[in-house]
């Protein structure tokens, strides 16, 4: 989910002037004119043919349901899949009313999963047989603020590598804090991180709060990462914890691991950054050194620190496709892979229409017509990051001229360094988050990756992470999960005085985040793909391995 500072926080009555304008489910907007010029961003794709896959000509045809008089709460007009059967579904109806759910994590036999609106909070489920999840516990914490603007604050969930305790991130956009229910506590809720002790993931248990940035924003994301001995010489091994500060910053945390299994937060830095959204952390096999990755939202594609000693980081590189334009693509997830000495980052952008129109300079620019690209057809790209000094230059110049020079340096060095990029098979516009990309996940050549209104979709890449350019994945397998009884539709009582996630959460489905689960030890057969649907149930599902 897009944190949106930029376009929500210094222009609140034109994004309010906007959001009342906006369907609630603004799929119609169109695709971008015909005589717009090409994006070259987009320019290896889009308008050429596609070579189909598997399951291709059906996602085209079935996932993204659309026109005039479609009804996007109608359950039974998007019960479409291919490559995929349903190996179980809990409704959650007797866990939960109507909040909806948001990420998702899983690691040694837990699965945790946010609850993201009007209250924080994390369900956790047994996934020891992911094709038949059970439901263990529900951790409640603060409700949001919704006066001024419905934004999500259950923003991110992470595990912890032994899956013994979680991590929550709290975020809020206003300057307005939610509220600690059912409790005498003197004051309202803070944003920031909760650690939850899931020793015994029946009972889970608070057992730190880091309060950060509580009038900027607070945390949308926070990931835990294990340094192990012996890493490299200069490593400083133990479980960190990286949190976007919503304030523009990325706070580390060492954290601590008392005898009785709880932790503890110890701050240790801050990486000082314009605009934050999602992170990736990897022990990187190719230079033994350990890198942080950003997506960066609207400010750049994405950043990469070394961070081998998380207390003295470096910038190493910058990857962006458009540095001209201020809120054109939404950088919105990154995840690595590695094939021999290559290393590819995977990045979706979201896509949105809010946050209105583009500046007049950026759209003589080229850079589109809506902030956000709603009424283009959202793009994951796959980058050659082999090399991190053939990205960038990442350092910030002093001076309008050498901010144009580095600008058509990073443009020119980023676009080189795009292996490929997918775009949806039906070719249609994302619309305030109906169709766009959002969360995504590599395991081995595929690409599991969530699309809200459009389900989940599983995507061969093996072509490109094997450094074939333009090869783009290939649609292997796809769902559009619809199962009943469905929860009821969040309804607010008083509107905010500048509506978010009311104006895209009235469909059915909205599929947020996924997570593929293999136990450890088992073969391929029993891995499972395990899907949230913010407005309904739990699933697990299992692919058929369908082919032409």
């Amino acid at each position: 989910m897009g944190v949106i500072r930029r376009t929500v926080l210094p222009a609140i009555a034109a994004v309010a002037t906007v959001a009342a304008g906006v369907a609630a489910i603004p799929g119609s907007v169109a695709a971008g004119a015909p005589d717009e010029p090409k994006d070259p961003a987009l320019a290896r794709d889009i308008g050429d043919p596609i070579t189909p896959g598997p399951c291709t000509d059906e996602s085209a045809e079935q996932q993204y349901v659309h026109g005039e008089g479609h009804d996007h709460q109608g359950m039974p007009l998007h019960r479409k899949s291919c490559g995929i059967e349903q190996s179980s579904f809990q409704p959650l109806d007797d866990v939960m009313d109507d909040e909806l759910l948001g990420e998702m994590d899983a690691e040694n036999g837990i699965a945790a999963v946010a609850v993201t609106y009007p209250q924080a909070g994390v369900l956790f489920f047994d996934i020891s047989d992911p094709s038949n999840p059970k439901f263990l516990s529900r951790y409640e914490s603060a409700e949001c603020e919704g006066a001024a603007i419905d934004v999500d604050c259950g923003a991110y969930v992470d595990l912890s590598e032994d899956g013994t305790a979680a991590y929550l991130a709290q975020q809020q956009i206003s300057v307005l804090p939610g509220r600690v229910p059912d409790s005498d506590a003197p004051l309202p809720a803070q944003p920031g991180v909760e650690v939850i002790d899931i020793t015994d993931p029946t009972d889970p248990q608070q057992s730190d709060f880091a309060m950060i940035a509580p009038l900027d924003g607070g945390s949308h994301t926070t990931r835990s990462h294990v340094i192990p001995e012996g890493f490299s010489p200069d490593a400083v091994p133990g479980e960190y914890l990286f949190s976007m500060d919503n304030g523009g910053g990325i706070r580390i945390d060492r954290v601590n691991k008392a005898e009785d299994g709880s932790r503890t937060l110890e701050e240790i830095n801050t990486i000082p950054t314009d605009e934050i959204h999602d992170s990736f952390i990897a022990n990187d096999p190719i230079d033994n050194r350990v890198y942080l990755y950003l997506a960066s939202g609207f400010d750049t594609g994405f950043l990469v620190w070394d961070v081998t000693n998380p207390a003295q980081e470096k910038l190493v590189g910058e990857w962006d496709p458009s540095p001209q334009c201020e809120e054109d693509w939404y950088a919105h997830t990154i995840d690595v892979t590695y094939r021999g000495d290559r290393r590819y980052v995977t990045v979706p952008a979201e896509l949105f229409t809010i946050s209105g129109e583009q500046s007049a300079d950026d759209r003589a620019e080229g850079c589109g017509r809506v902030a956000g690209n709603g009424d283009k057809v959202g793009p994951l790209w796959i980058v050659d990051a082999s090399d991190f000094s053939r990205l960038g230059p990442a350092d910030a110049q002093d001076t309008d001229a050498e901010e144009a020079t580095t600008d058509a340096e990073l443009r020119r060095n980023s676009l080189d360094a795009i292996v490929s990029t997918w775009t949806n098979a039906a070719s249609r516009a994302g619309g305030n988050l109906t169709f766009s990309p959002h969360n995504q996940q590599i395991v081995g050549d595929k690409i599991y990756l969530s699309g809200y209104h459009s389900g989940v979709t599983v995507l061969d890449a093996s072509q490109a992470f094997n450094g074939k350019e333009g090869a783009r994945p290939k649609e292997l397998a796809f769902v559009v999960p619809s199962g009943t009884p469905t929860r009821p539709l969040y309804q607010q009582t008083v509107g905010p005085v500048i509506p978010f996630v009311t104006t895209f959460s009235q469909a059915r489905p909205l599929i947020w985040d996924q997570v593929y689960y293999q136990p450890p030890g088992a073969g391929p057969d029993e891995g499972r793909i395990l899907v949230a649907d913010m407005t309904g149930g739990f699933y697990s599902y299992r692919e058929t391995g369908k082919g032409r």
